[in-house]
């Protein structure tokens, strides 16, 4: 090949190689910012590794010790635990939380509203011994039910694994339930294993954010996968993950299929309401931009989207209202819909555009 062509080659494949979306949450550096080969250094252990190991596979911490710390929209881990309170604003899309939140205020009073109650930070739940919702018979991708269809009495979630949302869920241990994820190779999401999984959120799509919407905007975000609701869910939307453990939030005998809905819709386009309607009007004005603050999901995630459609591209998601590690606010909500309106924010008008 000639050699000005074999550098244009050179750079084109590097400029793919960027493209935000076009490659997973891979590890990258050095191996001894993960791993130690004897947990031990000079007769000690050193300060950045964690005081309970030595861990499993040869690592420094454990999940949350490894994620733990404060994102500046420039560290090459997403930090989704923080030793102090993280700046989240009213909508978390400003200050230096992800696009999960954060765990830390499951560790402050009244946490168990605020955040799930991930084992090895916090207490149990003082109020469910279950995950709201449950019943035990939604399979992941690889047909596994999260708890094998049954939660064990005091258990609770876990980061990975059978009571856990990333990783494998036939495998009780979550480092094992995640092992190899980090070191993916390849470069499409297709749910076919772990690192080709969505966040490692086996057999989920979707299109990652490369700092994990750190204060994403309409043009640089997570984008969703989601299918409009059919007799059969599809395992592979986000709305299903969440499912696995609240299905009865989700199910189409239990939710309801049309309106007057018994309980909010998820796996529903906006697009299937009348043109005059006030879905219509997302994000609440002519502009149709692609609102950070409640996001939608999208039978395409080939790409990231900034305006919609209206055309399977508005489908309603848990995550269109709460994040899954994590808020400041009650019951996970992104906004501070429970003090609005004498406080608070009313971040419900950004799809009821005319209930503000």
């Amino acid at each position: 090949m000639h050699k000005s062509k074999k550098a244009y080659l050179i750079i084109f494949l590097m400029i793919i190689c960027c493209l935000p979306g076009h490659t997973l949450a891979k590890v990258e550096g050095l191996c001894s910012n993960c791993h130690t080969m004897h947990h031990s250094q000079n007769g000690g252990v050193l300060s950045e590794w964690g005081e309970s190991g030595p861990y499993k596979a040869l690592l420094i911490n454990d999940c949350l010790g490894c994620h733990m710390g404060t994102n500046d929209g420039t560290n090459q881990t997403p930090h989704v635990f923080s030793s102090t309170a993280p700046t989240y604003g009213d909508t978390g899309t400003e200050g230096n939380c992800l696009a999960g939140g954060n765990f830390y205020w499951v560790t402050q009073a009244n946490g168990d509203v605020a955040a799930h109650n991930v084992a090895g930070l916090a207490n149990a739940d003082v109020t469910l011994s279950t995950p709201p919702g449950f019943d035990g018979t939604y399979t992941d991708y690889e047909g596994n039910a999260a708890g094998e269809g049954s939660w064990a009495a005091g258990q609770q979630v876990t980061c990975a694994g059978t009571y856990g949302c990333h990783g494998h869920h036939n495998i009780d241990d979550s480092v094992k339930a995640i092992y190899g994820g980090h070191h993916a190779a390849g470069s499409t999401i297709d749910g076919s294993s772990v690192g080709n999984s969505y966040r490692f959120l086996i057999g989920i799509l979707g299109m990652e954010d490369t700092d994990w919407e750190y204060q994403p905007t309409s043009t640089a975000h997570n984008q969703y996968y989601g299918v409009d609701r059919g007799a059969v869910p599809d395992r592979q939307t986000i709305n299903y993950l969440c499912a696995e453990c609240h299905g009865d939030f989700h199910s189409i005998s239990g939710a309801g299929s049309s309106s007057p809905w018994l309980r909010h819709p998820t796996d529903f386009d906006m697009g299937n309401t009348g043109t005059s309607s006030e879905y219509r009007n997302y994000p609440g004005d002519v502009s149709h931009t692609y609102s950070v603050v409640a996001p939608v999901a999208n039978t395409d995630v080939s790409s990231v989207i900034s305006t919609v459609t209206f055309t399977d591209d508005t489908i309603v998601t848990c995550i269109s209202c709460h994040r899954a590690h994590g808020t400041p606010y009650f019951k996970l909500m992104r906004w501070d819909y429970k003090n609005w309106p004498g406080g608070g924010t009313n971040g419900c008008n950004i799809c009821h555009t005319e209930k503000d």
